[in-house]
């Protein structure tokens, strides 16, 4: 009979009945029982139905002034709504179910370069290999629970979701945030609805990012290697230290070892070049429309920069896992690549980075835009 890889370790032992739970490569249970855990930690105030109300009529406001500018204009009226803290979490592990399981998949593939043959090597690999669901719901759950604590808006993570497609924000979080800066909570509530409809336009209308930035994605995961000697000195210390070692292993510190690889350093910047567009556009369009919509926003787009470049702790373990934390002066020259290009050409010119992906600005067009506009703007 082969030997038992949880041996006579009592954490295992006490733990067999929580791993049985779990029927795919994530204990979704664990995920969520944490998530919502850590969601509710520190408040999640009921929905007010008229924030639902104001938030509605920002969209649809901001809507028909955006589609005039884009030229992407919606099959029907964008659907919305108001959610809570605990509501973004539970909705978010199931509509990034696809992206957490090919994280898992790989994790898994990745925990067969652990060890030896047989001895102690091959019980540490079988181990790993029964507990890594607990694992990865443990981590899936404390980076969720932390992110419905900081996100403000659908799009503001640009990971694509399984869902119903309805745009919406998280009141508690953007009430915090106006309270914290000093904001009118309405006008950031419109302020926030403009830049959502434009990323919004952009996923619905142009018919391949969807997809593309699904591939960019998952291009990431599939170049990710694990530090296995890391890997083994963690797994070591849990068998040691027990259920405080899963507790210490939900801080946002505590992130699964990936080495860096050449590989997964292109596949980050193919992905930064296309995150730093879709900010920069959103930006650039709402800073065109700014003033028919809302008025002046200097006050909001000071603080909310501020804002941006704040400690995160979801969003640091989020790039710690997938390096999906963007550069800030790429992002800005997102804004500036936008800029640059209607300035000399016009907005039609700009409209053409949605043309196909092979029109998509590279990370060094981003930094220097005459060098795309002499590759896709010749005639001109």
């Amino acid at each position: 009979m082969a030997q038992d890889p949880f041996g006579d370790i009592p954490l295992f032992r006490e733990i067999q009945r929580i791993l049985s739970s779990s029927s795919g490569p994530v204990n979704f249970e664990i995920a969520g029982q944490i998530a919502t855990a850590v969601a509710t930690g520190s408040g999640d105030p009921p929905l007010r139905p008229e924030a639902a109300r104001a938030f509605d009529h920002a969209v649809h406001e901001a809507t028909g002034v955006v589609s005039g500018y884009t030229g992407l204009v919606p099959d029907e009226p964008l659907g919305t709504r108001l959610v809570t803290r605990a509501e973004w979490a539970h909705a978010t592990l199931g509509a990034w179910k696809w992206l957490l399981e090919h994280v898992a998949g790989r994790f898994a593939t990745e925990l067969g370069r652990i060890g030896g043959d047989g001895g102690e090597s091959q019980q540490i690999q079988q181990a790993l290999g029964g507990i890594a669901p607990l694992l990865l719901g443990i981590q899936t759950g404390t980076v969720v629970g932390h992110l419905s604590r900081e996100i403000l808006a659908r799009h503001e993570l640009p990971i694509p979701r399984d869902d119903d497609g309805r745009l919406f924000v998280v009141a508690a979080n953007v009430a915090e945030v106006a309270a914290d800066y000093s904001f009118d909570e309405p006008m950031l509530v419109r302020w926030l609805a403009l830049r959502e409809v434009v990323r919004e336009l952009v996923m619905a209308q142009v018919p391949w990012v969807g997809g593309y930035l699904r591939s960019r994605l998952t291009d990431i995961v599939d170049a990710i290697e694990i530090d296995p000697g890391d890997l083994e000195s963690r797994f070591t210390e849990l068998q040691s230290r027990g259920m405080a070692a899963f507790e210490q292993g939900m801080g946002p510190d505590s992130i699964l070892p990936i080495a860096p690889t050449e590989r997964h350093r292109r596949a980050l910047e193919r992905l930064h070049a296309f995150l730093a567009l879709f900010q920069g556009y959103a930006d650039h369009v709402a800073a065109g429309v700014d003033d028919s919509v809302l008025g002046d926003t200097t006050i909001i787009d000071e603080g909310m920069t501020r804002h941006r470049l704040s400690p995160s702790d979801g969003k640091t373990m989020l790039a710690g896992v997938l390096g999906l934390q963007l550069d800030r002066t790429v992002e800005a020259a997102g804004k500036t690549f936008c800029a640059a290009v209607v300035e000399l050409h016009g907005i039609p010119a700009l409209r053409r980075v949605w043309d196909s992906p092979d029109h998509l600005p590279s990370l060094a067009e981003i930094r220097d835009p005459f060098l795309w506009m002499e590759r896709t703007l010749p005639g001109d």
